[in-house]
């Protein structure tokens, strides 16, 4: 599999999303508007962010490469 580097933007994301995934406050599927808010992301942006983060989740947070094939965001 090819891989490619996180930008910093989904590198923020992930561990935001990993730390309040760790925290139980909401399902995940309802995490969008916590990106939104907590992040100031418009509602695309956060949707792609959190989708691409359930595509490539790691319970250890490593998001440094992820796979090529996912368009990065920036």
């Amino acid at each position: 599999m090819q891989t490619r580097e996180t930008t910093e933007l989904e590198q923020s994301a992930f561990e935001y999303l990993n730390d309040l995934r760790d925290s139980g406050i909401t399902n995940m599927f309802g995490a969008r508007p916590y990106l939104m808010e907590d992040l100031d992301l418009d509602k695309n942006t956060a949707g792609k962010l959190l989708s691409t983060w359930m595509k490539v989740f790691n319970p250890d947070g490593n998001y440094e490469y992820i796979d090529a094939n996912i368009e990065a965001i920036k």
